[in-house]
């Protein structure tokens, strides 16, 4: 992945701020997700030094190893981290980027799943009761840190 995946990163956390209010939405509560690749690309955003393009919360998905920093800056935004341990290329990116963001005291909170391999379906088509599971506890991390208002954002 070369630089032009981060510079559409950032231009869009910039571009959703910016519209945030013909948007309906937070310009404070702007945010990254990413899966595999997409898991590098919201990494790479999340570590810039510019305000206006930096998310307010990453969520990296078995991520790959391209935008991970050596070092992570202080003002890194809280981290939502989630893989399998069977998954044999970003299983190895999670345990390295968590004691980095613990360093830098980066609020992080990690789920690594026993099975599942790469990619794992998003938890669809698995037997699997943790992996079916994943996105109750995204949920909950995201009401946790005040992300979600469960006042506004969540449906009944």
């Amino acid at each position: 992945m070369d630089v032009h995946g981060k510079q559409d990163g950032l231009r869009a956390i910039e571009l959703v701020r910016e519209r945030a209010e013909e948007f309906g939405i937070d310009p404070q509560r702007v945010g990254v997700m990413g899966f595999s690749a997409g898991g590098e690309v919201a990494s790479m955003v999340s570590y810039t030094q510019d305000p206006a393009a930096r998310p307010n919360f990453q969520i990296l998905i078995y991520p790959g190893p391209l935008g991970i920093p050596e070092t992570i800056p202080q003002n890194a935004p809280p981290a939502f981290l989630l893989v399998a341990n069977d998954d044999r290329g970003a299983s190895r990116v999670i345990v390295d980027l968590l004691p980095k963001l613990r360093e830098a005291k980066v609020p992080v909170e990690a789920h690594v799943y026993a099975r599942g391999g790469h990619a794992f379906n998003m938890g669809n088509r698995t037997e699997l009761v943790t992996l079916k599971k994943w996105r109750e506890r995204l949920h909950e991390w995201l009401l946790d840190n005040a992300i979600l208002d469960p006042n506004r954002d969540i449906k009944k």
